[in-house]
């Protein structure tokens, strides 16, 4: 069997799709996965789009995103892709292509031989689990096996393997080299001292994080909470799972959440985060002030998360897998203060009421549209069984800090390297991997980083619903220039140098149906509609110019103090 088939029938085996672009030293592979009647070919536009796409394949499928691409600028390519996986552990393979082993250099001084040539290895070693440059084709099933395995073990994430262009035309030797599975044991967990701390706790508060969504203990974790009542809060990858009206709900918490999130935060006396990465967007720029009356528990599968020298104080830390820790969790029996739990929920519910996100408070603005407006109508009419896609940068907030929802539908986007330009490719892996409706929501300065992926869309008549948050330029980096540069603007927008273009011509241009919305009245008339269309389908969400974040953490400030300020005698009323 010629070696590319061997690869195709491979990948056959974990993915119904590969994405990738072609070039001369992955023509083979290409070739055979194109013929082979298990999987499809799907070539994108540039390899980021095909990785990116890649990315949400597996978000909403649970199957290896694969991603193939040639030598030189195609692995550039892949870079954008394969950071987003890593950060959010995602288990992805990225095939590469290589010129002919003979080509290769060995004297690392010079720059190149072969056509393309370049050392990958090192590039990609800080955002990939493994990779490997196969020079022999007795090796290509055993690294392509230790790949997927690698890629799904621990915390998950992507994996490369690269494959000279001539390896991938020989035949396959008749005895082929298994990589050999290692399973390692879970240790029993001891939560003796975590009981005590439990046991003496008056305002405890469960934090869900994606390493249980990745781990599948959404539903552990959930019978957890009816169990013993206890109050939760959840970082945006899993905040769909959970109905906003539950009392028990405390919200998000971080840099640009929700006012009541954070006030549970910096009023908990226990705090258990699971799988929950502690970064600068959850507890802001200063450690010292995040929840500084709180025992803090850390749960996760990666022991480097304890090592970060900016995490806050943690009292307990547990290196499981979270999926393990909670089934060891709901085989105890605590003893919780369920008095004190109630007192404690019945604040944080007026906190809810007083406290609320700013939605729309000009809802009969005729000019432009209120972003709180429209997202608040977004939700309330929208179809349950579909998926939303938030971009990155403002849009991205606005979609999560006004989630209120008793029911959600799936959302996800690359949380935490946030590229912009991601949810056009990715809205293209997540109509393969899940045959559903996709709302791709993406700023207007986000649509020219990968615009060509319309034509993916168009291309395969994909149920793609493309909201763009229109405000001619880029409104959250203006509103960092006004907080550190007296709004001194640079770059973001047509007065400073940067010019967008027009939405819906370039729809247009891929024989994309296209509409506006220019207004509140607009949308309260035309959103029901309009979220019912069969995609593809571009809207043209305009939305003022000076529509800003709110509310919002000032860098540095503790997690209770967003702006706009509230008085600050209110604060201490909360908080003492």
């Amino acid at each position: 069997m010629k070696a590319s088939n061997f690869i195709a029938n491979f990948l056959a085996k974990y993915s119904d799709y590969a994405f990738g672009g072609q070039g001369s030293s992955v023509v083979h592979i290409v070739d055979s996965i194109q013929k082979n009647k298990k999987i499809r070919l799907i070539p994108g536009q540039s390899e980021q789009g095909s990785s990116l796409a890649a990315d949400a394949y597996y978000r909403t499928s649970k199957k290896i995103g694969v991603t193939i691409g040639t030598s030189g600028p195609g692995i550039l390519n892949f870079l954008q892709g394969m950071a987003c996986s890593y950060f959010d552990s995602i288990p992805s393979l990225y095939i590469a292509g290589a010129p002919v082993t003979n080509h290769i250099r060995k004297n690392k001084k010079i720059r190149q031989i072969g056509f393309q040539e370049m050392e990958v290895q090192n590039l990609v070693k800080p955002i990939c689990k493994y990779s490997k440059f196969v020079k022999r084709i007795e090796d290509l099933s055993y690294e392509l096996e230790k790949c997927i395995f690698i890629a799904k073990d621990g915390r998950k994430g992507p994996t490369l393997i690269e494959i000279p262009d001539d390896i991938s035309r020989l035949e396959m030797p008749k005895k082929i080299k298994s990589f050999k599975k290692k399973i390692k044991k879970t240790k029993k967990i001891d939560l003796k001292k975590l009981s005590k701390l439990i046991s003496r706790a008056k305002r405890p508060l469960i934090v869900i994080g994606n390493g249980c969504l990745q781990s599948n203990s959404i539903e552990g974790v959930k019978k957890f909470i009816r169990k013993y009542k206890i109050p939760y809060t959840a970082s945006w990858a899993c905040l769909h799972l959970f109905s906003t009206e539950d009392d028990y709900n405390f919200g998000s918490f971080g840099v640009a959440a929700t006012r009541y999130g954070n006030f549970s935060i910096q009023t908990a006396d226990l705090i258990l985060f699971l799988g929950t990465r502690l970064s600068t967007q959850l507890i802001g720029g200063n450690p010292i002030n995040f929840a500084p009356k709180a025992k803090k528990v850390l749960v996760d599968i990666d022991k480097n998360e304890f090592t970060n020298h900016r995490l806050p104080k943690i009292d307990l830390k547990y290196n499981y897998d979270v999926k393990d820790f909670i089934q060891a969790m709901n085989k105890e029996k605590f003893k919780f203060n369920s008095s004190n739990i109630k007192i404690w929920k019945e604040n944080i519910k007026k906190l809810k009421k007083e406290f609320p996100i700013l939605i729309g408070k000009n809802k009969k603005n005729n000019k432009y549209v209120d972003p709180y407006y429209f997202f608040n109508l977004f939700y309330s009419n929208i179809d349950l069984n579909s998926i939303v896609i938030p971009d990155a940068s403002a849009n991205l907030i606005w979609a999560y800090q006004s989630l209120e929802t008793k029911k959600s539908p799936k959302m996800f986007t690359a949380f935490n390297h946030s590229p912009m330009g991601y949810s056009l490719p990715a809205s293209v892996g997540a109509a393969l991997g899940s045959n559903k409706k996709i709302y791709a929501m993406i700023g207007d300065g986000s649509v020219p980083m990968n615009v060509q992926e319309l034509e993916t869309i168009q291309n395969y008549n994909l149920n793609v619903l493309i909201f763009v948050i229109n405000n001619k330029g880029y409104g959250l980096i203006k509103q960092t220039q006004e907080t550190w540069l007296k709004s001194n603007y640079a770059g973001v927008d047509k007065k400073s140098g940067l010019s967008l273009p027009d939405n819906c011509k370039i729809a247009k241009s891929y024989k994309i149906k296209n509409i506006i919305l220019r207004n509140n009245n607009e949308v309260r008339t035309k959103i029901s509609k309009i979220l019912k269309t069969r995609g593809p389908l571009l809207i043209d969400v305009m939305i003022d110019p000076n529509s800003r974040v709110k509310p919002k953490i000032e860098y540095g400030k503790p997690l209770h103090d967003m702006y706009p300020y509230i008085n600050r005698k209110e604060v201490n009323k909360i908080i003492k």
